[in-house]
């Protein structure tokens, strides 16, 4: 006579945590409380970027996507941030540089900060080599930060062997970003990704996109969008327009200014002098300028505003920097500006 099959008892609460773990590791679950969702965060110089990222700066063990037009300051920005994380308490002071666009110099990375005998440069020659170079380095655990200027200039093996077959780069990202991210996870590197934006050919909305497909934007903890980006040829420098249209760690769509000076790097002080025009702190008219609590002292021009701030650290410390950042801390330095919402996934 056939006896009934025994039905399986099913797994508790504790039953399964013990079986998962047996599976699969210790750390495959946690509990929502003793979750971190970044470690330790590294500084920037510009301020406003700094608050518009809403964590204080770069979070370690994250990827960060920075896109653009030509000569706005992505590398410029990259390089603020290694010399910061070379500086940084706690961390290895080696950094990694995939420079295949061939831009770096060693001066003008000093100018922002970087210790250039603990930088290492890589130029890798097929989009392949790239991933596995940049995969190799987050498993060695050896860097604190790896920035790759850009990805935008890589093309995949099979272009070199003459295949003009559509898709292929954004096939290759889809596949070798998913192991570059896993290594990414083991790491607690901070990494970071350059593209260059492209323009749409026909549709509607935004006309800018990135090549290579969505797998980046898709898997990146952070993207920042430098919309526009103002020439002062006056004052040797450009004023960056930028907007955080992706943010994992921290509420996104906030935007801000940056100001940098042309092979010298970022200049704070022509950056509040930016946000506190913009934000109405300063009074104008007619290119005059009335900075608060000077007893209605005139200012002819802005280069003389910065000028004025600059020899005057006590003012500015005391008014104009705490207007400002009481002012981005708020969070009241929306634009409107135009982009394709669907990107940000």
């Amino acid at each position: 006579m056939a006896t009934k099959k025994e039905e399986k008892k099913p797994l508790n609460y504790d039953d399964f945590l013990e079986q998962i773990q047996e599976k699969l590791g210790k750390n495959v679950v946690e509990n929502a409380n003793v979750s971190i969702a970044y470690s330790d965060v590294v500084e920037c110089t510009p301020e406003s970027l700094k608050t518009a990222l809403g964590i204080g700066g770069f979070a370690f063990g994250k990827f960060y996507l920075i896109d653009g037009e030509t000569s706005g300051g992505k590398s410029t920005i990259s390089y603020d941030i290694i010399g910061h994380v070379q500086k940084y308490s706690g961390k290895t002071k080696k950094a990694l540089l995939i420079d295949r666009e061939d831009s770096y110099t060693k001066e003008y990375g000093a100018a922002l900060g970087i210790n250039n005998d603990d930088l290492l440069i890589s130029k890798p020659k097929t989009l392949e080599d790239m991933y596995t170079t940049v995969t190799l380095a987050l498993e060695s655990k050896a860097f604190g930060i790896i920035v790759i200027d850009s990805i935008t200039s890589f093309a995949p093996q099979a272009r070199f062997e003459g295949s003009d077959q559509m898709g292929i780069e954004s096939r290759v990202n889809s596949d070798k970003c998913r192991l570059m991210m896993e290594a990414l996870e083991r790491s607690n590197t901070l990494l970071i990704g350059i593209q260059q934006i492209r323009q749409k050919i026909g549709g509607f909305g935004d006309p800018t996109t990135v090549s290579g497909g969505t797998a980046l934007p898709f898997a990146a903890h952070v993207r920042i969008r430098i919309t526009r980006s103002e020439i002062e040829r006056e004052n040797e420098q450009n004023v960056m327009k930028f907007t955080i249209i992706k943010n994992k760690l921290d509420k996104p769509f906030r935007v801000g200014t940056v100001v940098y000076k042309w092979g010298k790097g970022f200049d704070v002080t022509s950056e509040y002098v930016e946000l506190a025009l913009e934000f109405k702190l300063i009074d104008e008219h007619k290119k005059t300028y009335f900075p608060p609590e000077t007893n209605g002292l005139e200012i002819k021009s802005k280069k003389a505003m910065v000028a004025y701030l600059k020899d005057n650290p006590e003012y500015t410390n005391r008014v104009i920097v705490p207007l400002v950042k009481d002012y981005l801390s708020k969070n009241k330095n929306a634009r409107n500006e135009e982009f394709d919402e669907t990107e940000a996934d």
